[in-house]
């Protein structure tokens, strides 16, 4: 478990709740103290029938597991050198803070510093001055000074970890693609580019922007965004139990008084509503955990960026703006995929028969109807993210389609490379499904919208076996939807056994860039 109470949110594991003890990252650049994760890993493996992979804590991505114990394979992390600097630099109390050697803090151990090396930006201890930097020989020139609690802190850099190869650094930037990368990421996708630069190009250069202020504030935005959606799923959720109890009791009030077939069919109708609202409250329970989670991602980040503001060299402040982005624009692509849309936005009522004539000749005494506003929860957040550079080239948006009407439309999407809203279009003709996207709006007002899209019909069961579409369209102003107007049959759409219909519901998928 970690090791002392911490104040500092951006140096508290989220697992334990406490400082880091031995941070270690994930591949999905989440970072928590080497034995709540091994723990965790351990606990997943006890509870999960699947034992080849777990999800983290904060984003739910899965991360495969090697064939060797979980102690083996977190010790196999790579180790968070930005929180543990952090934690050298942070104190609870007013007393003077030991600062450890840097190159003995590489080998996991903890030594004092005596000196500083302005040209190396290390701190050294006396045995790695003397035996390590002394004997280089360009090392002779360096400017070299005893350490004195009135002395300069170095402003903090560490060579980030490649997140593709582990022992590479990260050391190039795309400006074409936006992408931060290693020399080995630098050679196999991006030597083509026409615009690429050095960190350390990009750090000495003054007419480089590294806005962290401007940064910090739109994290701020987002992460206010997320606690109103939040809200809004609490309430949902609080609305949503407040509904079942009310019907429920107009269920038992009706059926007080019936006969014996009565009762058993008030049984039955009891539990198609428990059976009901206890699937939608799990699916908007797990909707309202990854909002919340997505929350905590976006905090933990703001005060990171906030302390690297405060600490960190030019360059560090350029990477940690860059791979904050990143790691934001993947937290929420997988907040996106795993957000059940159609059970978030339900709402049932309760339709009971009118005239209670002939009761033992019903097969049913009502059943339930929902109404699904146009309301996306996550639209906010959205355009918030779009601020920080996460989502300029595409969007995905994912929608669940009930098979008992023939025309439905999606709530709206927004692109946001262009500013416009989508919706999804759901026809079925002729005994064929038709798939279309269109678009009806676009704050920016630049048309034609030059557009290409990809139309996904989700199997279920094996999406390997998903029916994808693709088409490019310059869609101009009040014009109606382009697709596809057979994408399947209907009888091959309605069939369980295909996997793509799902008690009653299909999932379609728009991909626009």
């Amino acid at each position: 478990m970690a090791t002392a109470v911490c104040k500092d949110p951006e140096l508290r594991c989220t697992i334990c709740l406490e400082k880091f003890n031995l941070p270690k990252i994930l591949p999905c650049l989440h970072t928590f103290c080497e034995p709540c994760i091994q723990s965790y890993v351990q606990n997943c493996a006890a509870k999960e029938e699947n034992t080849s992979f777990f999800r983290c804590p904060l984003c739910r991505m899965k991360t495969d597991l090697i064939n060797i114990s979980a102690t083996e394979w977190t010790k196999k992390l790579p180790t968070n050198y930005l929180i543990t600097s952090l934690l050298d630099r942070k104190t609870n109390d007013d007393k003077q803070k030991e600062i450890h050697c840097d190159p003995c803090k590489f080998a996991n151990e903890k030594n004092a510093a005596i000196y500083i090396c302005k040209d190396c930006k290390e701190y050294l201890c006396e045995q790695c001055f003397n035996y390590l930097h002394k004997r280089k020989r360009d090392n002779n020139i360096h400017s070299v000074t005893i350490i004195t609690p009135g002395s300069d802190l170095i402003p903090l850099e560490m060579d980030e970890p490649c997140p593709i190869h582990a022992d590479k650094v990260l050391d190039i930037f795309c400006f074409d693609h936006e992408k931060i990368c290693c020399n080995v990421c630098f050679a196999t996708k991006h030597r083509h580019c026409d615009n690429v630069r050095s960190l350390d190009e990009i750090a000495k250069d003054k007419d480089e922007v590294i806005d962290m202020s401007d940064f910090l504030e739109t994290i701020s935005d987002a992460t206010q965004c997320t606690v109103e959606a939040l809200n809004k799923a609490n309430e949902k959720l609080a609305q949503l139990a407040d509904d079942k109890d009310a019907m429920l009791q107009s269920v038992d009030d009706i059926i007080a008084n019936t006969k014996s077939h009565l009762d058993t069919l008030h049984e039955e109708l009891r539990g198609s509503i428990l059976k009901t609202f206890s699937n939608t409250e799990q699916s908007q329970e797990f909707d309202r955990e990854c909002i919340a989670a997505f929350q905590k991602m976006l905090t933990q980040s703001q005060k990171l960026a906030e302390a690297v503001q405060e600490h960190g060299s030019r360059k560090e402040k350029f990477v940690n703006v860059e791979k904050t982005r990143m790691v934001i624009e993947n937290d929420f692509e997988r907040l996106c995929s795993t957000f059940n849309f159609s059970e978030t936005s339900k709402r049932y009522d309760l339709h009971i028969e009118d005239k209670l004539k002939n009761v033992l000749n019903w097969s049913k005494i009502g059943s339930l109807n929902f109404q699904q506003s146009d309301e996306d929860p996550l639209t906010d957040i959205k355009t918030a993210l779009c601020s920080l550079g996460c989502f300029n080239d595409y969007t995905v948006f994912q929608y669940s389609f009930s098979l008992e009407y023939a025309l439905q439309v999606s709530p709206p999407f927004l692109l946001p490379k262009s500013q416009s809203k989508w919706r999804i279009e759901f026809h079925v003709i002729n005994n064929n499904l038709g798939i279309y996207v269109n678009c009806i709006s676009n704050d920016n007002s630049d048309w034609p919208l030059d557009v290409s899209v990809e139309l996904s019909l989700v199997n279920q069961v094996d999406r390997k076996k998903d029916i994808v579409r693709t088409f490019q369209h310059l869609f101009t102003k009040g014009e109606l939807g382009r697709g596809f107007k057979s994408i399947i049959d209907w009888q091959s759409l309605s069939s369980t056994e295909k996997g793509y219909n799902s008690n009653g519901w299909i999932k379609i998928k728009a991909r626009l860039w």
